[in-house]
C-alpha cells in the first residue's frame, strides 16, 4: 500500500467518524479507537508518514506495547481454561508456532486464525511466536490439528520458510500455574528448532506425572492408617 492510498483510507475513517458524530445529536465527538496494522512500517516511518500527511488524530502502536499486552492476554485465558478442565475435566492443550522469518509472521498467524474454533485463542507473543491455547481438546487430537497447520503454512508460504512447533497438554488432573505449561511448550519449540524445524514436537505431560504421584501418596496414607506399615517404595526396571 502506498502513501498515498494509506492516507486516503485513515482520511475516509475520519470522515465517517465525523459524520457518524453529528447523525447522533450529540454534543462534541465520542472518543474513538481504532487500530490499523500496517506491515514493513517501522515507528519512526510511521511518524515521519504522520507529520508529512497530517494525520494527527492517528498514532503509533510500538512493537514492544503490542507484545506486553497479548502476553498479559494469554496467560489470562490460559489460567480461566485450567481452571475449567481442573473442574470439569476437560482437556486443553498449549502450542507455541514460530516461522524462522520475521516478515511472514502475519500470513502465518492469518493461516493459523482461520484454523482456530470461536472459543479457542491465538495471539502474537515476543519473538514472533504465535500462542494458540485449544480448549477442551485431548492432546492427540490437538497434535492432528497443529500438525495440519504447519502442512498448511508450508502450502501457502514460501517452500523455503522453516516453521517449528511446541505442544503440550493438560488434562486438569494436578494442580498447574499456567507459567509451567508456557515453560513446558517453549521448551518443546526450543527442541523442534534444535531438531531442524519444520516439525513438531510434543512435550511430556506434567499433570498426569503429578497425578500419579499424588495418587500413590494418598494410597500409601491409607495404607498406613489400616495397617500400621507403609507401602514399599516403587522400584525402577531397567
Amino acid at each position: 500500500m502506498s502513501a498515498d492510498e494509506l492516507a486516503r483510507e485513515l482520511g475516509g475513517i475520519e470522515a465517517a467518524c465525523r459524520r457518524l458524530g453529528r447523525t447522533d445529536g450529540l454534543d462534541g465527538a465520542r472518543p474513538v479507537c481504532l487500530y490499523r496494522r500496517v506491515g514493513g512500517l517501522s515507528a519512526e516511518a510511521w511518524r515521519q508518514l504522520k507529520k508529512e500527511l497530517e494525520l494527527d488524530a492517528w498514532d503509533v502502536a510500538t512493537p514492544e506495547v503490542l507484545v506486553t499486552d497479548p502476553g498479559s492476554r494469554l496467560r489470562r485465558f490460559l489460567h480461566r481454561e485450567m481452571d475449567r478442565a481442573k473442574q470439569c475435566q476437560l482437556p486443553l492443550a498449549l502450542a507455541f508456532i514460530e516461522p524462522d522469518a520475521s516478515d511472514a509472521a502475519d500470513a502465518v498467524f492469518d493461516l493459523v486464525l482461520a484454523q482456530l474454533r470461536s472459543f479457542d485463542h491465538a495471539s502474537r507473543q515476543e519473538g514472533g511466536v504465535i500462542a494458540v491455547v485449544l480448549s477442551a481438546m485431548p492432546l492427540a487430537a490437538a497434535e492432528r490439528l497443529i500438525g495440519a497447520m504447519l502442512r498448511r503454512i508450508r502450502q501457502v508460504c514460501e517452500p523455503a520458510l522453516v516453521c517449528s512447533a511446541g505442544l503440550i497438554g493438560y488434562g486438569g488432573l494436578a494442580q498447574l500455574s499456567p507459567e509451567a505449561l508456557l515453560t513446558s511448550a517453549g521448551k518443546a519449540l526450543e527442541d523442534a528448532r534444535h531438531l531442524g524445524g519444520n516439525r513438531l514436537e510434543v512435550a511430556p505431560s506434567l499433570d498426569a506425572a503429578l497425578a500419579s504421584r499424588e495418587t500413590l501418596v494418598r494410597a500409601s496414607e491409607k495404607h498406613f492408617l489400616f495397617t500400621g506399615r507403609k507401602l514399599p517404595e516403587p522400584q525402577d526396571h531397567e
